[in-house]
């Protein structure tokens, strides 16, 4: 763009018979004034005030901006190219200060127009993506956690809980209600509370628990202040389906662990399961990879993920920065 300018201003000098290397230096000073206020505003003013509604900090900014422009350029042009500005009579003019405020203006305006316009089709397109990502993600989530065999399993367990006339039965069927209710519909939103994430993991352990030995251990262990943060739903939940999904294969059952810290700015959560000696290659499978096309999406540049598997146990963690 700035080439395009550059060679315009000559050809405009060219056919009027002024260009003369003095005066071509003096257009290319002006011009690359006005493209670093140009990626100033771009990269720092817009990033640091406009993109977070400081509106009256990017006002003044812009203001702090266009006057040292000014007050810079202004003695340039009169000491350095006065021959060529014979129509200035003083450095700090008020009438010359002025024009070059006004000047600046325009590329400052030209500058957000052109950045805002270019975030919003950006943003426009990302969110068509994540509109279709989510609506697969939650299709293979639910097809991998409310399928046949799982609704079979939980209700074989809560008619064997009902046959006994177990105290449990009741508790067991409003968990798988809850569960339900969740997945259909509370996980539509864009976000959730992480509390509400959190007990909805709880309802799947508990009913994971009923087809799973008494002495089986499973912990979940919850570090921090939960109600005050919200997540995308169903992503940590893709960690724990994981977990229970290949774990509890091995004799030598340490169990499934999951740990969860919430800080400041930073979500942490971290599974470990037993894994099968007989399993070959390597850890995955269309969930998992589901979870990190998600996250791409979601929290670009603010995620961490990774799996490891060493001696028959898996481990995964996912680290968020709010």
């Amino acid at each position: 763009m700035w080439v395009l300018l550059v060679a315009w201003a000559f050809y405009f000098l060219q056919s009027t018979r002024s260009l003369t290397v003095g005066k071509m230096l003096d257009v290319t000073v002006g011009l690359a004034f006005h493209a670093l206020i140009f990626y100033f505003n771009w990269y720092v003013l817009i990033g640091r005030y406009l993109a977070r509604d400081h509106i009256f900090y990017y006002i003044l900014a812009v203001l702090a901006t266009l006057l040292a422009f000014a007050l810079v350029l202004s003695p340039l042009d009169y000491y350095v190219f006065g021959q060529f500005n014979p129509g200035m009579k003083a450095a700090y003019s008020p009438e010359n200060l002025l024009r070059y405020v006004l000047g600046g203006l325009v590329t400052i305006f030209i500058s957000s127009a052109l950045k805002v316009t270019g975030n919003y089709i950006r943003n426009e397109r990302r969110n068509k993506e994540l509109e279709t990502q989510k609506l697969s993600a939650e299709l293979a989530f639910l097809k991998s956690q409310v399928n046949p065999h799982f609704l079979f399993n939980t209700l074989n367990n809560i008619y064997s809980l009902a046959y006994k006339q177990s105290p449990e039965t009741p508790d067991a069927i409003m968990k798988l209600s809850l569960l339900m209710r969740y997945m259909l519909y509370e996980s539509n939103d864009t976000l959730v509370s992480l509390s509400r994430e959190v007990e909805h993991i709880n309802n799947f352990i508990d009913l994971q628990k009923l087809r799973l030995r008494q002495q089986t251990s499973i912990r979940f262990n919850i570090r921090g202040e939960l109600a005050t943060k919200q997540i995308a739903p169903m992503l940590l939940m893709t960690l724990v389906e994981n977990a229970f999904k290949h774990g509890l294969v091995s004799k030598n059952e340490i169990g499934i662990i999951f740990n969860l810290i919430v800080g400041d700015d930073y979500l942490l959560f971290s599974t470990m399961n037993n894994t099968s000696s007989h399993k070959k290659g390597g850890y995955g499978g269309i969930g998992l990879e589901n979870l990190n096309r998600r996250l791409n999406l979601l929290y670009p540049k603010r995620h961490e993920l990774a799996f490891e598997e060493k001696d028959g146990t898996f481990f995964a963690t996912m680290k968020l920065y709010f």
